[in-house]
């Protein structure tokens, strides 16, 4: 990869952040404001890489989130193939990619509805 390059585009209010290039590239969108730039290495059979990052309405998200980390879900990661889920965690938890966002690990219980206990009356 080469050397990281960033541009925002004023007007429409998106950054742009590339790593490099290649003639593989697959987007994945994180949430509706980051798609994630990516080479499989399908194609290839190389590892895995980050190509690039967008932020759609960046100032929006930047101001939203100047004190503290935005945190997003990665739910929607649930809805892809086993193979291209793992090379994009792959992908957000190495540099570069990491170098601009931070993967973390949350676990939320999810409890089913307990029965309704009957009244004694």
């Amino acid at each position: 990869m080469s050397q990281i390059k960033v541009n925002y585009d004023h007007e429409a209010d998106v950054l742009y952040i590339s790593f490099g290039r290649s003639q593989h590239v697959t987007g994945i969108e994180l949430t509706d404001n980051i798609l994630l730039r990516m080479d499989t290495g399908k194609i290839t059979g190389e590892r895995p890489c980050a190509v690039g990052l967008t932020f759609v309405n960046f100032s929006q998200l930047l101001s939203a989130h100047r004190n503290r980390p935005l945190v997003i879900s990665l739910e929607r990661l649930r809805e892809l193939p086993d193979d291209l889920w793992t090379a994009v965690l792959t992908v957000l938890t190495t540099p570069p990619a990491s170098d601009f966002l931070t993967t973390e690990l949350s676990i939320v219980p999810r409890v089913p509805p307990l029965p309704e206990q009957p009244t004694i009356q």
